[in-house]
Protein backbone atom coordinates (compact mmCIF):
# COMPACT_ATOMS: atom_id res chain seq x y z
CA UNK A 1 0.00 0.00 0.00
CA UNK A 2 3.06 2.31 1.03
CA UNK A 3 4.57 1.23 -2.53
CA UNK A 4 1.46 2.45 -4.55
CA UNK A 5 0.91 5.77 -2.68
CA UNK A 6 4.68 7.03 -3.40
CA UNK A 7 4.44 5.84 -6.91
CA UNK A 8 1.16 7.93 -6.98
CA UNK A 9 2.73 11.10 -5.57
CA UNK A 10 5.94 10.75 -7.94
CA UNK A 11 3.63 10.63 -11.07
CA UNK A 12 1.69 13.85 -9.56
CA UNK A 13 5.23 15.77 -9.37
CA UNK A 14 6.38 14.62 -12.90
CA UNK A 15 2.70 16.24 -14.22
CA UNK A 16 3.50 19.20 -12.39
CA UNK A 17 7.41 20.08 -13.68
CA UNK A 18 5.90 18.91 -17.03
CA UNK A 19 2.90 21.59 -16.62
CA UNK A 20 5.24 24.20 -15.24
CA UNK A 21 7.52 23.79 -18.38
CA UNK A 22 4.71 23.72 -20.79
CA UNK A 23 4.36 27.37 -19.53
CA UNK A 24 7.57 28.27 -19.29
CA UNK A 25 7.52 27.72 -23.42
CA UNK A 26 4.64 29.19 -23.59
CA UNK A 27 5.21 32.23 -21.78
CA UNK A 28 9.04 32.23 -23.66
CA UNK A 29 6.54 31.88 -27.06
CA UNK A 30 4.34 35.17 -26.30
CA UNK A 31 7.36 36.81 -25.33
CA UNK A 32 9.14 36.95 -28.09
CA UNK A 33 6.02 36.73 -30.13
CA UNK A 34 5.17 39.97 -28.55
CA UNK A 35 8.81 41.46 -28.78
CA UNK A 36 8.82 40.81 -32.44
CA UNK A 37 5.65 42.61 -33.02
CA UNK A 38 6.72 45.60 -31.10
CA UNK A 39 10.68 45.65 -32.68
CA UNK A 40 8.85 45.51 -36.34
CA UNK A 41 6.34 48.50 -35.19
CA UNK A 42 9.93 50.21 -34.05
CA UNK A 43 11.27 49.44 -37.03
CA UNK A 44 8.30 50.48 -39.36
CA UNK A 45 8.49 53.82 -37.39
CA UNK A 46 12.17 54.19 -37.95
CA UNK A 47 12.01 53.49 -41.66
CA UNK A 48 9.06 55.93 -41.94
CA UNK A 49 10.83 58.71 -40.26
CA UNK A 50 14.30 58.24 -42.42
CA UNK A 51 11.72 58.59 -45.40
CA UNK A 52 10.88 61.75 -44.21
CA UNK A 53 14.47 63.00 -43.22
CA UNK A 54 15.89 62.26 -46.98
CA UNK A 55 13.36 64.66 -48.57
CA UNK A 56 14.44 67.88 -48.65
CA UNK A 57 12.74 70.29 -50.63
CA UNK A 58 15.09 72.96 -52.90
CA UNK A 59 14.91 76.56 -51.63
CA UNK A 60 17.61 78.41 -53.75
CA UNK A 61 19.15 77.83 -57.17
CA UNK A 62 22.44 76.95 -55.16
CA UNK A 63 20.53 74.04 -53.65
CA UNK A 64 18.53 73.00 -57.02
CA UNK A 65 22.09 72.95 -59.01
CA UNK A 66 23.04 70.57 -56.47
CA UNK A 67 20.53 67.91 -57.37
CA UNK A 68 21.43 65.20 -59.99
CA UNK A 69 19.29 65.02 -62.98
CA UNK A 70 16.29 62.88 -63.40
CA UNK A 71 17.00 59.51 -65.52
CA UNK A 72 14.69 61.08 -67.68
CA UNK A 73 16.06 64.41 -68.62
CA UNK A 74 16.72 66.64 -71.66
CA UNK A 75 16.98 64.46 -74.54
CA UNK A 76 16.40 61.53 -72.31
CA UNK A 77 12.23 62.24 -71.94
CA UNK A 78 9.36 60.23 -73.41
CA UNK A 79 5.86 60.60 -71.92
CA UNK A 80 5.01 57.42 -72.83
CA UNK A 81 8.68 55.84 -70.74
CA UNK A 82 7.74 58.28 -67.63
CA UNK A 83 3.98 56.95 -67.98
CA UNK A 84 4.87 53.65 -68.01
CA UNK A 85 7.55 53.96 -64.81
CA UNK A 86 4.60 55.84 -62.77
CA UNK A 87 2.21 52.84 -64.07
CA UNK A 88 4.88 50.46 -62.06
CA UNK A 89 4.72 52.26 -58.60
CA UNK A 90 2.30 52.88 -55.96
CA UNK A 91 1.40 56.57 -54.91
CA UNK A 92 -1.80 56.17 -53.18
CA UNK A 93 -0.19 55.95 -49.68
CA UNK A 94 2.73 58.82 -50.65
CA UNK A 95 2.04 62.67 -49.65
CA UNK A 96 2.72 65.44 -51.41
CA UNK A 97 6.73 65.93 -50.91
CA UNK A 98 7.12 61.88 -51.65
CA UNK A 99 5.36 61.94 -54.97
CA UNK A 100 7.28 65.38 -55.87
CA UNK A 101 10.61 64.15 -54.86
CA UNK A 102 9.92 61.45 -56.94
CA UNK A 103 8.97 62.93 -60.19
CA UNK A 104 12.01 65.48 -59.56
CA UNK A 105 13.88 61.98 -59.86
CA UNK A 106 12.73 61.34 -63.64
CA UNK A 107 12.95 64.90 -64.89
CA UNK A 108 14.48 67.60 -62.70
CA UNK A 109 17.26 69.41 -65.22
CA UNK A 110 19.02 70.59 -62.43
CA UNK A 111 22.59 69.42 -63.73
CA UNK A 112 21.80 71.45 -67.00
CA UNK A 113 21.10 74.58 -64.52
CA UNK A 114 23.99 74.18 -63.22
CA UNK A 115 26.35 74.51 -66.64
CA UNK A 116 24.18 77.74 -67.16
CA UNK A 117 24.68 79.45 -63.93
CA UNK A 118 28.07 78.61 -64.51
CA UNK A 119 28.77 80.37 -67.52
CA UNK A 120 26.88 83.40 -66.32
CA UNK A 121 29.05 83.14 -63.19
CA UNK A 122 32.52 83.21 -65.12
CA UNK A 123 31.30 85.43 -67.89
CA UNK A 124 33.50 88.11 -68.78
CA UNK A 125 31.29 91.17 -68.95
CA UNK A 126 33.79 93.30 -70.09
CA UNK A 127 35.03 94.72 -73.26
CA UNK A 128 38.57 93.46 -74.35
CA UNK A 129 38.75 94.56 -77.49
CA UNK A 130 42.43 96.06 -77.60
CA UNK A 131 42.56 99.42 -79.31
CA UNK A 132 44.63 100.29 -82.28
CA UNK A 133 47.59 102.65 -81.56
CA UNK A 134 46.10 105.94 -82.26
CA UNK A 135 47.55 108.24 -85.31
CA UNK A 136 49.90 110.27 -82.60
CA UNK A 137 49.33 106.99 -80.55
CA UNK A 138 47.35 109.23 -77.84
CA UNK A 139 45.21 107.92 -74.33
CA UNK A 140 41.47 107.85 -74.29
CA UNK A 141 40.21 109.48 -71.32
CA UNK A 142 39.71 106.72 -69.22
CA UNK A 143 43.54 106.47 -69.02
CA UNK A 144 43.70 102.94 -71.39
CA UNK A 145 46.88 103.57 -73.16
CA UNK A 146 47.16 102.68 -76.91
CA UNK A 147 50.98 102.58 -77.48
CA UNK A 148 52.24 105.30 -75.48
CA UNK A 149 52.80 108.53 -77.32
CA UNK A 150 54.43 109.81 -80.32
CA UNK A 151 58.39 111.39 -80.39
CA UNK A 152 58.69 113.77 -83.46
CA UNK A 153 61.85 115.01 -83.57
CA UNK A 154 62.86 118.05 -86.16
CA UNK A 155 66.47 118.08 -87.73
CA UNK A 156 66.77 122.05 -89.11
CA UNK A 157 69.66 122.30 -91.25
CA UNK A 158 72.10 124.96 -90.07
CA UNK A 159 74.63 125.23 -92.99
CA UNK A 160 75.54 128.63 -95.04
CA UNK A 161 73.43 127.97 -97.70
CA UNK A 162 69.91 128.41 -95.66
CA UNK A 163 71.01 132.37 -95.62
CA UNK A 164 70.00 132.68 -99.12
CA UNK A 165 66.58 134.68 -100.08
CA UNK A 166 63.52 133.44 -101.26
CA UNK A 167 60.91 136.09 -102.08
CA UNK A 168 62.52 138.23 -99.49
CA UNK A 169 63.22 136.09 -96.80
CA UNK A 170 65.81 133.60 -96.34
CA UNK A 171 65.39 129.82 -95.98
CA UNK A 172 66.11 129.88 -92.80
CA UNK A 173 63.42 132.49 -91.80
CA UNK A 174 60.86 130.58 -93.96
CA UNK A 175 62.20 126.83 -92.33
CA UNK A 176 61.50 128.60 -88.89
CA UNK A 177 57.96 130.02 -89.81
CA UNK A 178 56.90 126.52 -91.21
CA UNK A 179 58.37 124.25 -88.39
CA UNK A 180 56.81 126.30 -85.85
CA UNK A 181 53.64 126.38 -87.09
CA UNK A 182 53.53 122.48 -87.63
CA UNK A 183 54.29 122.41 -84.31
CA UNK A 184 51.93 124.23 -82.99
CA UNK A 185 49.17 122.14 -84.35
CA UNK A 186 50.98 118.99 -83.06
CA UNK A 187 47.99 116.87 -80.03
CA UNK A 188 48.74 117.71 -75.93
CA UNK A 189 50.20 114.44 -76.35
CA UNK A 190 52.89 114.33 -78.69
CA UNK A 191 56.70 115.31 -78.01
CA UNK A 192 58.58 117.24 -80.33
CA UNK A 193 62.26 118.28 -80.00
CA UNK A 194 64.51 120.73 -82.24
CA UNK A 195 67.55 119.46 -83.11
CA UNK A 196 70.61 121.77 -85.29
CA UNK A 197 73.84 120.81 -87.23
CA UNK A 198 75.79 122.72 -89.24
CA UNK A 199 75.68 126.03 -87.20
CA UNK A 200 78.94 126.54 -85.62
CA UNK A 201 82.39 128.12 -87.55
CA UNK A 202 81.51 128.76 -91.04
CA UNK A 203 81.63 127.27 -94.25
CA UNK A 204 84.48 128.04 -95.05
CA UNK A 205 87.37 124.91 -95.57
CA UNK A 206 89.13 126.38 -91.81
CA UNK A 207 86.24 125.74 -90.20
CA UNK A 208 84.82 122.22 -91.43
CA UNK A 209 86.18 120.25 -88.86
CA UNK A 210 84.32 122.36 -86.59
CA UNK A 211 81.03 123.12 -88.53
CA UNK A 212 81.06 119.16 -89.12
CA UNK A 213 80.87 117.82 -85.14
CA UNK A 214 78.40 120.30 -84.42
CA UNK A 215 74.77 118.90 -83.52
CA UNK A 216 73.01 120.29 -80.67
CA UNK A 217 69.27 119.79 -79.77
CA UNK A 218 67.89 123.21 -79.02
CA UNK A 219 64.63 121.86 -77.85
CA UNK A 220 64.35 118.83 -75.83
CA UNK A 221 61.81 116.08 -76.56
CA UNK A 222 58.82 117.50 -74.74
CA UNK A 223 55.42 118.77 -75.15
CA UNK A 224 55.12 121.45 -77.32
CA UNK A 225 55.58 124.95 -75.47
CA UNK A 226 55.13 127.76 -77.75
CA UNK A 227 57.22 130.36 -76.09
CA UNK A 228 60.28 128.21 -75.08
CA UNK A 229 60.19 126.56 -78.78
CA UNK A 230 60.15 130.00 -80.22
CA UNK A 231 63.21 130.85 -77.85
CA UNK A 232 65.05 127.88 -79.11
CA UNK A 233 64.69 129.12 -83.08
CA UNK A 234 65.72 132.31 -82.37
CA UNK A 235 69.06 130.66 -80.64
CA UNK A 236 70.88 129.74 -84.39
CA UNK A 237 71.56 131.39 -87.56
CA UNK A 238 72.88 129.44 -90.68
CA UNK A 239 76.85 129.48 -90.82
CA UNK A 240 78.23 126.31 -91.90
CA UNK A 241 78.80 122.87 -93.15
CA UNK A 242 75.98 120.26 -93.55
CA UNK A 243 76.57 116.79 -91.18
CA UNK A 244 73.18 114.96 -91.96
CA UNK A 245 74.39 111.52 -90.72
CA UNK A 246 76.10 112.89 -87.67
CA UNK A 247 72.50 114.88 -86.75
CA UNK A 248 70.97 111.27 -87.56
CA UNK A 249 73.03 109.46 -85.35
CA UNK A 250 72.56 111.76 -82.68
CA UNK A 251 68.42 112.05 -82.67
CA UNK A 252 68.79 108.25 -82.10
CA UNK A 253 70.64 108.86 -78.95
CA UNK A 254 67.33 111.24 -77.91
CA UNK A 255 65.12 108.54 -78.69
CA UNK A 256 66.79 105.83 -76.67
CA UNK A 257 66.04 108.01 -73.85
CA UNK A 258 62.20 108.43 -73.93
CA UNK A 259 59.67 105.59 -73.69
CA UNK A 260 60.60 102.59 -75.81
CA UNK A 261 56.73 101.78 -77.24
CA UNK A 262 56.29 105.07 -78.61
CA UNK A 263 56.27 106.19 -82.47
CA UNK A 264 59.42 107.98 -83.18
CA UNK A 265 59.09 110.29 -86.65
CA UNK A 266 62.06 112.50 -87.84
CA UNK A 267 61.96 115.04 -90.25
CA UNK A 268 64.99 116.46 -91.75
CA UNK A 269 65.09 119.80 -93.53
CA UNK A 270 67.81 120.58 -95.44
CA UNK A 271 68.93 122.06 -98.57
CA UNK A 272 71.33 120.40 -100.14
CA UNK A 273 73.27 116.81 -99.56
CA UNK A 274 75.84 116.21 -96.84
CA UNK A 275 78.98 117.80 -97.25
CA UNK A 276 81.18 116.41 -94.37
CA UNK A 277 81.74 113.11 -95.21
CA UNK A 278 79.08 111.50 -93.53
CA UNK A 279 76.83 108.59 -94.86
CA UNK A 280 73.15 109.96 -94.21
CA UNK A 281 71.76 106.77 -96.30
CA UNK A 282 73.72 104.44 -93.27
CA UNK A 283 72.30 106.71 -90.43
CA UNK A 284 68.93 106.43 -91.60
CA UNK A 285 68.64 102.93 -92.47
CA UNK A 286 70.42 102.23 -88.80
CA UNK A 287 68.03 104.47 -87.00
CA UNK A 288 65.21 102.81 -88.49
CA UNK A 289 66.16 99.08 -88.48
CA UNK A 290 67.29 99.38 -84.50
CA UNK A 291 64.39 98.60 -82.14
CA UNK A 292 63.47 102.70 -81.87
CA UNK A 293 62.36 102.16 -85.62
CA UNK A 294 62.24 105.59 -86.19
CA UNK A 295 60.78 106.75 -89.79
CA UNK A 296 62.79 109.70 -91.44
CA UNK A 297 61.19 111.81 -93.62
CA UNK A 298 63.45 114.50 -95.55
CA UNK A 299 62.11 117.67 -96.73
CA UNK A 300 64.73 118.81 -99.69
CA UNK A 301 64.51 122.73 -99.46
CA UNK A 302 65.33 124.21 -103.21
CA UNK A 303 67.55 121.66 -103.62
CA UNK A 304 69.37 121.21 -106.83
CA UNK A 305 69.16 117.40 -109.12
CA UNK A 306 72.00 115.65 -107.37
CA UNK A 307 70.85 116.81 -103.92
CA UNK A 308 67.46 115.40 -104.32
CA UNK A 309 68.52 112.53 -105.22
CA UNK A 310 70.72 111.60 -102.15
CA UNK A 311 67.99 112.98 -100.16
CA UNK A 312 65.43 110.49 -101.98
CA UNK A 313 67.57 108.04 -100.60
CA UNK A 314 67.81 109.00 -97.45
CA UNK A 315 64.39 108.98 -96.81
CA UNK A 316 63.76 105.32 -98.11
CA UNK A 317 66.50 103.92 -96.08
CA UNK A 318 64.48 105.57 -92.86
CA UNK A 319 61.29 103.93 -94.09
CA UNK A 320 60.02 107.46 -95.08
CA UNK A 321 59.34 110.21 -97.27
CA UNK A 322 60.87 112.54 -99.36
CA UNK A 323 58.97 116.20 -100.34
CA UNK A 324 61.28 118.51 -102.11
CA UNK A 325 59.81 122.78 -101.61
CA UNK A 326 61.27 126.16 -103.62
CA UNK A 327 58.68 128.22 -101.93
CA UNK A 328 57.57 129.33 -98.63
CA UNK A 329 53.82 127.80 -99.91
CA UNK A 330 55.66 124.92 -101.04
CA UNK A 331 56.87 124.15 -97.79
CA UNK A 332 53.57 125.16 -96.30
CA UNK A 333 52.28 122.42 -98.37
CA UNK A 334 54.22 119.83 -96.87
CA UNK A 335 53.01 120.15 -93.59
CA UNK A 336 49.38 120.44 -95.15
CA UNK A 337 49.95 117.10 -96.48
CA UNK A 338 50.66 115.77 -92.98
CA UNK A 339 48.00 117.70 -91.54
CA UNK A 340 45.24 115.66 -94.35
CA UNK A 341 47.22 112.28 -93.78
CA UNK A 342 46.11 113.09 -90.02
CA UNK A 343 42.88 113.54 -90.79
CA UNK A 344 42.49 110.90 -92.34
CA UNK A 345 44.50 108.63 -89.68
CA UNK A 346 42.03 110.29 -87.42
CA UNK A 347 38.92 109.11 -89.30
CA UNK A 348 40.22 105.90 -90.19
CA UNK A 349 40.99 105.13 -86.37
CA UNK A 350 37.73 106.50 -85.21
CA UNK A 351 35.79 103.91 -87.61
CA UNK A 352 37.89 100.75 -87.29
CA UNK A 353 38.33 100.50 -83.71
CA UNK A 354 34.23 101.92 -83.11
CA UNK A 355 33.97 99.02 -85.35
CA UNK A 356 36.04 96.41 -83.25
CA UNK A 357 34.18 97.50 -80.09
CA UNK A 358 30.81 97.38 -81.42
CA UNK A 359 31.61 93.56 -82.69
CA UNK A 360 32.46 92.45 -79.57
CA UNK A 361 29.64 93.94 -78.08
CA UNK A 362 26.96 92.63 -79.98
CA UNK A 363 28.63 89.05 -79.91
CA UNK A 364 29.05 88.78 -76.06
CA UNK A 365 25.36 90.61 -75.79
CA UNK A 366 24.34 87.89 -78.66
CA UNK A 367 25.46 85.18 -76.59
CA UNK A 368 23.78 86.19 -73.51
CA UNK A 369 20.68 85.95 -75.03
CA UNK A 370 20.88 82.78 -76.57
CA UNK A 371 22.38 81.52 -72.93
CA UNK A 372 19.43 83.04 -71.54
CA UNK A 373 16.52 82.03 -73.99
CA UNK A 374 18.08 78.54 -73.52
CA UNK A 375 17.74 78.97 -69.76
CA UNK A 376 13.90 80.10 -69.77
CA UNK A 377 13.32 77.42 -71.78
CA UNK A 378 14.77 74.59 -69.75
CA UNK A 379 12.86 76.15 -67.04
CA UNK A 380 9.57 75.96 -69.22
CA UNK A 381 10.36 72.59 -69.97
CA UNK A 382 10.77 71.38 -66.78
CA UNK A 383 7.93 72.55 -65.05
CA UNK A 384 5.50 71.09 -68.26
CA UNK A 385 7.29 67.51 -67.62
CA UNK A 386 6.57 67.73 -64.17
CA UNK A 387 3.27 69.35 -63.75
CA UNK A 388 1.92 66.97 -66.70
CA UNK A 389 3.07 63.94 -64.81
CA UNK A 390 1.46 65.28 -62.15
CA UNK A 391 -2.18 65.52 -63.65
CA UNK A 392 -1.27 61.95 -65.13
CA UNK A 393 -1.20 60.76 -61.84
CA UNK A 394 -4.25 62.37 -60.73
CA UNK A 395 -6.09 61.29 -63.67
CA UNK A 396 -5.34 57.38 -63.21
CA UNK A 397 -6.23 58.22 -58.83
CA UNK A 398 -3.10 57.68 -57.76
CA UNK A 399 -3.17 60.88 -55.98
CA UNK A 400 -6.15 63.05 -54.48
CA UNK A 401 -6.52 66.40 -56.13
CA UNK A 402 -5.70 67.61 -52.82
CA UNK A 403 -2.08 65.87 -53.06
CA UNK A 404 -1.97 67.34 -56.96
CA UNK A 405 -2.52 70.93 -55.69
CA UNK A 406 -0.02 70.42 -53.17
CA UNK A 407 2.59 69.19 -56.20
CA UNK A 408 1.58 71.54 -58.67
CA UNK A 409 2.33 74.48 -55.82
CA UNK A 410 6.37 72.51 -55.27
CA UNK A 411 6.35 72.69 -58.81
CA UNK A 412 5.69 76.44 -59.08
CA UNK A 413 7.84 77.24 -56.55
CA UNK A 414 10.56 75.63 -57.90
CA UNK A 415 10.04 77.42 -61.27
CA UNK A 416 9.67 81.17 -59.69
CA UNK A 417 13.27 80.09 -58.25
CA UNK A 418 14.97 79.46 -61.24
CA UNK A 419 12.74 82.23 -62.69
CA UNK A 420 14.74 85.08 -60.47
CA UNK A 421 17.88 83.94 -61.90
CA UNK A 422 17.27 85.56 -65.49
CA UNK A 423 17.69 88.97 -63.88
CA UNK A 424 21.51 87.78 -63.84
CA UNK A 425 21.53 87.73 -67.02
CA UNK A 426 19.99 90.62 -67.76
CA UNK A 427 22.31 92.29 -65.24
CA UNK A 428 25.08 91.00 -67.71
CA UNK A 429 23.74 92.08 -70.99
CA UNK A 430 23.30 95.90 -69.43
CA UNK A 431 27.21 95.41 -68.11
CA UNK A 432 27.89 94.68 -71.39
CA UNK A 433 25.85 97.25 -73.72
CA UNK A 434 26.93 100.28 -70.73
CA UNK A 435 30.52 99.59 -71.51
CA UNK A 436 30.30 98.99 -74.59
CA UNK A 437 28.22 102.52 -75.19
CA UNK A 438 31.06 104.39 -73.24
CA UNK A 439 34.34 103.22 -75.10
CA UNK A 440 32.61 103.67 -78.33
CA UNK A 441 31.47 107.16 -77.24
CA UNK A 442 35.08 107.99 -76.05
CA UNK A 443 36.57 106.59 -79.37
CA UNK A 444 33.87 109.06 -81.12
CA UNK A 445 34.94 111.90 -78.84
CA UNK A 446 38.25 111.83 -79.72
CA UNK A 447 38.44 111.14 -82.88
CA UNK A 448 36.20 113.93 -84.04
CA UNK A 449 38.09 116.57 -81.48
CA UNK A 450 41.20 115.46 -82.94
CA UNK A 451 39.65 115.39 -86.52
CA UNK A 452 38.41 118.96 -85.73
CA UNK A 453 42.26 120.22 -84.97
CA UNK A 454 43.10 118.87 -88.11
CA UNK A 455 40.00 120.17 -89.93
CA UNK A 456 41.26 123.10 -92.44
CA UNK A 457 37.64 124.28 -93.02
Amino acid sequence: MKKVLFLFITFLLVLGILSACGSNETAKKDSVDNGEDVKSEETEKEEEAEDEEEINISTTLEEIIEEESGKYSGNKYNEAIVHRDLDENSFQDKDSFQVYNYLLGLMSESETYKEHYEFAEDFNASIETSLSGTPESMKLEDGQVVNGTSNIAILLDASGSMAQKIGGKTKMELAKEAINEFVASMPEGANVSLRVYGHKGSNSDSDKELSCASTEIVYELNPYNESEFKTSLDSFKPTGWTPIAKAITETKKDFAKVDEHAQNIIYVVSDGIETCDGDPVKAAKDLHDSNIEAVVNIIGFDVDSEGQKQLLEVAEAGGGEFETVNSADDFKQVWEKERVRLYNEWSKWSAENYNDVASEQSDKVNELYSEKADFTNLTYTEKNHLSEAAYYLYNQKQISSEVRDEVSSLIDQRHDILKEYEDRYKELIDSVEAEGKNLKEQIEDKGDAMKDKYDNN
